[in-house]
């Protein structure tokens, strides 16, 4: 983004360094328009109770876990909701092999709006859930699904709400709202089992010659007291188009939970976004703690919908709709 503006003004400096008096009043005319449209961008006011109800869609349905009855009832309605709102939705089918020895149907969720627009956005998150709670305190609980009303659906949820506000507020730019299946299910022991639908995407994507100008993937981003840092992985591989994100969220009064400071190298699936697709993806990821990590919810049945919080969905969803439509509008 920050090239973009680079170029636009060593053509404007270019053009002012030989002048004419019509070349001048082009020049006025050109800017005093894209002041113009600065001035006229409508940013839409994202809704956290709708986000929120979003949120609970999914937990309701029951913890979704790639291939069990829940997470294909859940797939369904997700692939319908889409359909709702005017989009082009892919289904990306995969074979998932699992860290546990289990294998399963998968399949990635692609919204595609404005198809064919010049500039192309992603907005990303998974929508599977764990089929373990590892961290829970309660030993007969460890072997259970969790509901992932966090992980997993906090970010569905505002993409949902999203995909609302751009069927009826149209943005002039190509924007995929994809979901990513299979990522909850490895082991920390070897990073390659986690995320594999993002894997799956980015390797077809770096076939087909898939291009689009950046991405934010939505990760845990509905808790109660939640914090979101720049994640190194972010950093080294989309560093710019972080700060753009987290000093706008700083200028719009979020700095408290867009917090400016680096923690942590999350293998999540922008990892493989960034690394084998080569697409620029920051990662909003909850890590209240920087010896902790993760909230104390975190793989553990607590993981359900009272720990979310609307506002949290809110200002997180804000935020990302603000980019978007500054982004399509020349007000980055």
């Amino acid at each position: 983004m920050k090239n973009l503006k680079f170029t636009l003004i060593l053509f404007l400096s270019l053009i002012i360094a030989f002048p004419s008096c019509k070349k001048d009043e082009k020049v006025k005319s050109a800017t005093e328009k894209n002041h113009e449209r600065k001035k006229s961008v409508k940013i839409p006011v994202f809704n956290g109770d709708s986000a929120y109800a979003f949120v609970k869609k999914q937990v309701d349905f029951g913890p979704r876990v790639t291939g069990s009855e829940a997470y294909k009832k859940a797939r369904k309605w997700f692939i319908d909701k889409f359909k709702s709102y005017g989009a082009d939705v892919e289904v990306q089918k995969f074979k998932a092999n699992f860290a546990n020895g289990t294998k399963a149907d998968a399949a990635n969720i692609i919204a595609h709006f404005n198809p064919g627009k010049k500039r192309k956005v992603i907005i990303a998150s998974h929508y599977d859930s764990r089929y373990m709670a590892e961290k829970d305190p309660d030993p007969e609980l460890k072997n259970k699904p969790i509901d992932g009303a966090d992980d997993g659906a906090s970010g569905v949820g505002v993409i949902f709400e999203i995909a609302r506000l751009l069927k009826e507020n149209p943005l002039d730019m190509s924007v995929d709202l994809i979901l990513f299946d299979a990522e909850d299910n490895g082991n920390d022991k070897e990073d390659e089992t986690w995320c594999l639908g993002s894997q799956y995407w980015s390797k077809k994507a770096a076939q087909s010659g898939y291009k689009a100008d950046f991405g934010i993937l939505l990760d845990m981003v509905g808790a109660k007291n939640a914090l979101f840092p720049k994640e190194n992985n972010s950093k080294q591989y989309a560093g710019p188009v972080q700060d753009v994100i987290w000093n706008l969220a700083a200028n719009m009064g979020y700095g408290d939970l867009f917090a400016n400071i680096q923690r942590g190298n999350i293998n999540d699936d922008h990892y493989y976004v960034n690394k084998v697709a080569r697409i620029p993806m920051v990662d909003i990821i909850n890590i209240p703690d920087a010896q902790k990590g993760f909230g104390s919810y975190h793989h553990t049945h607590k993981d359900n919908i009272n720990i979310i919080d609307k506002n949290t969905l809110r200002r997180t969803g804000q935020v990302v709709i603000a980019v978007m439509y500054k982004y399509a509008s020349d007000d980055l």
